[in-house]
């Protein structure tokens, strides 16, 4: 039998057996976590049958490919105008700092020394976290249907651009023809109608997404070398351009100088600057995890590649707005000189419409940048360059969100049951992707992106993000916790800790309710007060009634209220950059090692810990809430219940993916196991190669 044949058939008996190993160990004791040594080779067993990438520059173009995409060029820029200018940097990059790049690094960690997706991962901690990675994984692969129909926008105006001048829809009239592709109707008007220049365009896209993925890694690797760096180039192009167009230096003042100081006191700039942060980074929908699990455990340098992805992302941010900004102030300065020409009775009039600084959303790629670009010599060069830009950038977070729902069917028990090939699970997925997405080709399309986007990128994503850093913070590792302190005393903490946060953002979320209310500031306070209060008690609670005589009181105090599970992900990802034969094993706890940590750019400090255990997951809690009071006191740009209920539905979802599976985590597993030893009989198609395969791969030799 051929040697390909033969390796693929040890990697299906590998995770065959695996799963069955979980299945039986959790079936058995659904209460505990896996012993170390155990997970560590079921770890190092999962690396030996998972396909690797071809080189680690391959994983981070990929993953920097997921991470820069369309919300780049328009999303960051449109939020950095909505709050005025520089003063959304400050959340944006303590946002970055203090909570995207933590749990990036904890995706990357995860996926790469756990070596499964979002939902093996999770499962692997423990069988009742499974959900949190299946609703990660379902609100990625729901981005996409709604996501694939900007990339089409972004195809048709590609395709267009190649006509000439005098023929271009957008070079005529950009707004006009913006608001027919996009089919932009209110509510009361819609009547079903269907877009089929858009609907021509979503064929063509979800073809080069299954091209991009239909071989996994191998076809994905090979992709991203030409879509990453490509676009980077044409955007310092169009930048160096506009720079020198009238009026680009006031774009730039505009961009970084203008400052709103009001905003800053605005709660909303803090939830759309998490949306931000997640969106563009990728995490929260199992990319991260799903790309790194496809690397070596013991050649990633994990914080290093946080910090590689995270800054570029940032980077390419900051020049998309460059691009933009500069063309806005090109614009604005062409429509004031305009006006100024005028009679003097009209001059003030005429002003007022120049407002292109705040145009909304997506206008700003699809209004006033072709716009600007119109009234340049050969728009039709630069129109190629700058659609052809936005689909390369689109075309890579797409494809990565494919690939995670792609990696999620393949590893679940069916798909290791069946063995489906990379191409046909592709192409189930384009498929279903492309005809979920068929709901925005008509008129009501637009409306529902809207919706859609709002209760998947502001609520479904900070809610996961919020359950990773439950699951790393206080559940993972927990049973080490209990073997030391004792389970009541942890559970007192544990639960203590909860019901502060939720009193404490309550009344300072509430308080300032009604005509009567308290002050914000003063709510705020009375909150965190009674916080503090009800966290410093449960803790004292916790250390005193706790059994342990045998350690000191600090060390009671920090197994109960330390960060066990992020620090396991630590060592593992601080072990990968030392030469453990000289230098011997990096542990945590010591002044020594936390000071070395502190220091090397290439390890995660302790911060990492604190960051996942308390303040990201305290801020992401904040965050959920006010959401939620804020669409039930002034819903949702006014739009009708019976529409808002769609995107509401979508949340309610994922949370019902991640209560059913905490509470009955068999549903993940195949039903023909019992956890019992006498089943193995049935599990036949875990240890033995089908017939046909086998056949063919005889005749092929």
């Amino acid at each position: 039998i051929n040697a390909e044949y033969g390796k693929q058939w040890y990697q299906r008996r590998v995770r065959g057996v695996l799963n069955y190993y979980t299945n039986y160990y959790y079936k058995s004791n659904l209460s505990v976590h896996m012993p170390a040594d155990i997970e560590a080779k079921i770890q190092d067993e999962r690396e030996k049958g998972r396909q690797t990438w071809d080189h680690p520059i391959s994983f981070i173009l990929a993953a920097v490919g997921s991470a820069v995409g369309l919300g780049n060029v328009w999303r960051f820029p449109y939020l950095v105008s909505k709050f005025g200018g520089a003063p959304f940097l400050i959340p944006y990059f303590l946002v970055l700092f203090l909570v995207g790049m933590p749990i990036l690094g904890m995706e990357l960690s995860i996926g790469t020394f756990f070596q499964a997706g979002d939902a093996d991962a999770f499962g692997s901690m423990n069988p009742r976290l499974r959900g949190i990675g299946v609703a990660s994984v379902f609100a990625g692969y729901a981005i996409t249907f709604y996501y694939c129909i900007i990339l089409t926008w972004a195809a048709v105006y590609f395709v267009e651009s190649f006509q000439a001048t005098a023929n271009i829809p957008w070079v005529i009239d950009s707004e006009a023809h913006f608001t027919n592709i996009s089919m932009d109707t209110h509510p009361d008007d819609f009547e079903g109608t269907f877009n089929w220049k858009v609907f021509v365009a979503l064929i063509v896209i979800w073809v080069l997404i299954f091209l991009c993925i239909f071989k996994g890694t191998k076809s994905t690797g090979w992709v991203v070398k030409f879509t990453v760096p490509l676009p980077l180039l044409i955007l310092v192009v169009l930048i160096i351009r506009a720079a020198f167009l009238e009026g680009s230096g006031e774009g730039l003042k505009e961009y970084l100088i203008k400052w709103d100081a009001d905003t800053l006191s605005d709660p909303t700039i803090w939830s759309e600057a998490i949306g931000q942060v997640f969106f563009s980074l990728g995490v929260c929908m199992g990319v991260m995890t799903t790309y790194s699990s496809h690397n070596k455990k013991a050649k990633t340098n994990v914080p290093m590649c946080e910090k590689a992805i995270s800054l570029s992302d940032t980077g390419i941010a900051l020049l998309g707005g460059f691009a933009v900004y500069e063309m806005l102030g090109y614009m604005q300065n062409k429509c004031e000189v305009a006006a100024r020409l005028v009679s003097s009775e009209l001059v003030t009039a005429e002003l007022a419409k120049c407002d292109y600084y705040n145009t909304k959303s997506m206008g700003l790629a699809f209004i006033a940048y072709p716009e600007g670009i119109s009234t340049l010599e050969a728009p039709q060069f630069w129109g190629i360059l700058f659609f052809g830009c936005l689909i390369m950038l689109g075309i890579d977070s797409a494809f990565s969100l494919v690939e995670v729902m792609a990696t999620f069917m393949k590893d679940c028990w069916i798909g290791l049951k069946y063995r489906p090939s990379n191409w046909l699970v592709a192409l189930i997925c384009c498929v279903v992707g492309f005809l979920a997405g068929m709901l925005y080709v008509f008129d009501s399309g637009m409306v529902m992106l809207d919706i859609v986007d709002r209760y998947i990128n502001m609520w479904g994503m900070i809610l996961v993000g919020l359950l990773e850093c439950f699951a790393v913070g206080w559940v993972y590792k927990i049973d080490n916790q209990y073997e030391k302190v004792g389970r009541r005393s942890v559970l007192i903490y544990n639960i203590g800790f909860f019901i502060a946060l939720l009193v404490g953002s309550l009344l300072g979320i509430l308080l300032p309710l009604g005509d009567n209310g308290m002050a914000g500031d003063a709510a705020v306070g009375v909150g965190l007060a009674v916080f503090i209060a009800i966290w410093l008690t449960a803790a004292a609670i916790a250390v005193i009634t706790s059994p342990a005589t045998e350690i000191s009181v600090l060390s009671k105090i920090w197994t109960i209220t330390g960060w066990h599970g992020a620090d396991e992900l630590r060592i593992k990802a601080n072990n990968c950059v030392r030469d453990t034969e000289k230098d011997g094993k990096w542990a945590p706890g010591t002044f020594a090692s936390e000071i070395e940590a502190l220091v090397r750019h290439d390890c995660f400090a302790i911060t990492f810990g604190f960051l996942i255990k308390y303040f990201s997951c305290a801020l992401l809690f904040v965050i959920t809430l006010i959401n939620i009071k804020n669409d039930i006191v002034t819903p949702y740009s006014d739009y009708p219940a019976d529409l808002l209920a769609v995107g509401q539905m979508i949340f309610v979802f994922m949370v019902f993916l991640v209560l059913l599976i905490g509470i009955f985590p068999r549903v993940m597993y195949d039903p023909s196991h019992s956890g019992k030893t006498d089943t193995m009989g049935k599990l036949k198609w875990m240890f033995t190669p089908k017939e046909a395969d086998l056949s063919k791969s005889i005749t092929s030799s």
